[in-house]
């Protein structure tokens, strides 16, 4: 399918891994000048040879997305290297698993920065060329606590901080899809369900079984039952409906949240 957006520059955070990854190899064949953001060499320089060696245009660039400054840099370097970005993909920094009582004000103020003003900060570094185009596409890789906290009776785990902060971030970028639609601009949030990601993916689960003094294999017979599709999803699965949004045909759809899931929210929630 041809997404219409030869040309375009698209600037992809955490793109050296996961979905966000696979979105900016999808952005690159589609003929898209990718700005590929994360903080390590290696990752940088694997992802943009993937989408160089496929006939692609991308540059790395290094940077914190834990810093706020660094998404001005981000889209300067975006303008050295091509021009400012028409598609933006904004991966937050997520924030850790556990209960009400492992977390204090600290940790509730380092998850609002990193999920909700973040993506602020992203936002008003990359909107204002794109209001001047009158075109542009901003994409959240979000979760599903935006929308329907995550339960532990459920999941058997604590997600307390993701609870918290994820439905502010979802408001914020619902704002910005009214403010921004009449320029041109559509926002909408992807939130992933149980994506199969690789071996980190692992060791989260075989530490969700131990705290639920079951075997690995025990507890995902079990767990992947609660899923309708009765499997984890494929980071391709997440990455192209990503990719669709920041297509020439998706200009009509915008402040909107598509879950990816298997199922599963519609079914335990």
């Amino acid at each position: 399918m041809d997404l219409g957006i030869e040309g375009k520059v698209a600037l992809v955070t955490g793109g050296t891994h996961g979905i966000a990854r696979t979105v900016a190899e999808r952005l690159g064949a589609a003929g898209a000048k990718v700005v590929v953001v994360a903080r390590g060499k290696p990752g940088l320089d694997e992802t943009v040879g993937v989408i160089e060696t496929s006939g692609g245009q991308a540059i790395g660039v290094s940077a914190d997305l834990t810093d706020l400054s660094a998404f001005v840099y981000m889209v300067e370097q975006a303008k050295a290297a091509f021009d400012a970005p028409d598609i933006a993909i904004f991966t937050p920094v997520a924030p850790p698993p556990g209960g009400f009582d492992d977390f204090g004000d600290e940790e509730l103020d380092r998850a609002y920065t990193y999920v909700v003003k973040a993506f602020a900060h992203f936002a008003r570094a990359v909107t204002p060329a794109m209001k001047e185009r009158g075109w542009g596409r901003i994409v959240t890789i979000g979760s599903g606590t935006g929308k329907t906290p995550a339960r532990k009776s459920i999941l058997n785990f604590d997600y307390m901080l993701a609870n918290v902060v994820r439905p502010a971030a979802l408001g914020l970028s619902r704002t910005l899809a009214d403010d921004l639609g009449p320029h041109g601009i559509t926002v909408n949030t992807v939130p992933p369900g149980f994506i199969d990601t690789g071996d980190n993916y692992t060791a989260f689960f075989e530490k969700c079984a131990r705290d639920a003094k079951m075997d690995y294999d025990t507890f995902m017979d079990v767990f992947l039952k609660r899923i309708p599709a009765n499997r984890f999803g494929k980071p391709r699965e997440v990455g192209s409906l990503i990719a669709f949004l920041c297509s020439q045909d998706a200009g009509y759809i915008t402040g909107q949240y598509i879950v990816v899931d298997g199922g599963f929210m519609q079914a335990y929630h």
